[in-house]
């Protein structure tokens, strides 16, 4: 039997994110026809999806991470609850971009996916189960918070982290997950180190004399 390359879809979230953009016909994608694909997989897929967008370089747009932070939130509420999957509003699940942008989207993600599964497998652990799971939800809630600051240089640091917790999810590692609750500490530190070296000058340029 020949090893798998990197050229098939294969497992994991970045074969998964490859079948759905290979096997979408319809002109439009929407949020619905990613979850209805996803299975008992949507959580970690799910949260991962709206992660990558504040992962990748880009210009700074004013509030872009708000809309993410809010659906990361919302699937951390679920996950605290113990729902089994996840369930998203109407008019959540009604959002969508024209496929092609999505296949774009995919095309430009994959590799650093990749990359990332290589270090990813099965490690049952307390995170991966029960209150584990829950704890997480937790983690993920707060964490969107602190996504949805408008932060300059914060939201990279807190979008790895929620992608490392959501690889863990999807591939039930409890390492990953371990890794990711670790790094949302860190970017939480960084965050508020930015916010109050932000607001020390301010306050020097407010005592200027003019």
């Amino acid at each position: 039997m020949t090893g798998s390359t990197d050229e098939s879809p294969g497992r994991g979230a970045a074969g998964a994110l490859r079948r759905l953009a290979d096997e979408h016909q319809a002109p439009r994608f929407a949020v619905g026809d990613l979850l209805s694909a996803l299975g008992d997989r949507g959580f970690g897929l799910l949260i991962l999806v709206l992660a990558l967008p504040n992962a990748l370089p880009g210009p700074m747009i004013p509030a872009f991470s708000v809309p993410f932070a809010l659906a990361i939130g919302l699937l951390g509420v679920q996950l605290m609850r113990g729902f089994p999957m996840p369930r998203l509003p109407g008019w959540l699940k009604r959002l969508s971009m024209p496929t092609e942008r999505f296949r774009r989207f995919v095309l430009r993600t994959e590799p650093l996916l990749r990359r990332l599964e290589r270090w990813l497998r099965p490690r049952p652990s307390g995170l991966t189960q029960g209150s584990g799971e829950r704890l997480i939800g937790v983690v993920l809630i707060a964490l969107s918070a602190v996504l949805a600051l408008p932060v300059p240089f914060g939201n990279l640091p807190i979008a790895l982290s929620i992608m490392a917790i959501a690889l863990g999810l999807l591939e039930g590692d409890g390492r990953a997950l371990a890794l990711g609750l670790a790094a949302g500490v860190l970017a939480t530190l960084w965050n508020a180190s930015l916010i109050f070296a932000g607001a020390v000058i301010l306050e020097a340029a407010a005592h200027l004399p003019k």
